[in-house]
């Protein structure tokens, strides 16, 4: 049952929860480069997502990273981060000519140079932390799961996540020859504002809360945690009506 639950919400939250830099990321490399290599750049933000949870349910679980990640050189530094990697997506040119009515890319990145840059753009971003705290302390604290039925959930949401991805790529690249080279060029100068756009937030964010400490600032992923948990109970409340036994899920 965990792992049908886990798989459920791993689509419902990659199709309707992942609209971050890593989304316009993946999103411009599919229709630059073609399927295989905007999967390359989902691979990078799974294997990110899985190394955050890892880490989470092992080394760092009894650790508070919530204070760690408001901290304000963290926003800075992560701000700073985000800001240089979308200059380089906007300023970089790729050498673009046409074959046959078709746009071909020159130089095109290798397969693993997009593994490290989705790796990367994910890990850099604070609210990706965030996201996975929010949904890791869900499932630790309100469902008392084993920790070997904890594992099996998050492996099997992180592998959906990962399979609604590639769904992503593959839409994308879909209309890969259906676009001009303008349409290419304002792309990729969409994908690097919006990274630039989410670090100057990070740092401006950060300085608002420095200068009014009394506003509360609203839980990371609150929706996602609470998709997850009526999902959850649906699921328990099915398992119930079926006469299965459900002791795992209380």
């Amino acid at each position: 049952m965990e792992i049908l639950i886990g798989i459920l919400c791993g689509l419902v939250l990659s199709l309707f929860f992942s609209f971050g830099p890593g989304f316009f990321g993946l999103i411009q490399n599919s229709i630059n480069y073609g399927f295989r290599k905007g999967v390359a750049f989902e691979i990078g933000i799974n294997a990110s997502d899985i190394f955050m949870v890892a880490m989470m349910l092992t080394l760092l679980k009894d650790v508070e990273l919530g204070p760690l990640l408001h901290n304000p050189w963290v926003a800075s530094i992560a701000g700073a981060a985000m800001i240089t990697l979308g200059l380089f997506m906007l300023l970089r040119k790729p050498s673009i000519k046409r074959e046959g009515g078709r746009i071909k890319f020159v130089g095109i990145p290798r397969s693993r140079e997009l593994i490290v840059q989705g790796f990367a753009l994910n890990t850099i971003n604070p609210g990706v932390w965030l996201y996975w705290i929010s949904l890791v302390s869900l499932i630790s604290g309100e469902f008392s799961l084993s920790v070997g039925d904890r594992y099996t959930f998050f492996l099997s949401l992180l592998l959906a996540e990962l399979a609604g991805g590639i769904l992503k790529c593959r839409l994308a690249s879909l209309i890969q020859n259906r676009v001009s080279i303008r349409t290419t060029a304002v792309i990729n100068r969409i994908t690097g504002c919006f990274v630039i756009g989410v670090g100057v937030f990070l740092i401006v964010s950060m300085l608002i809360a420095q200068s009014h400490p009394e506003r509360e600032s609203k839980e990371p992923a609150e929706n996602a945690a609470q998709i997850i948990h009526r999902i959850h109970t649906m699921g328990k409340d099915t398992a119930e009506k079926n006469g299965v036994d459900t002791l795992y899920l209380e």
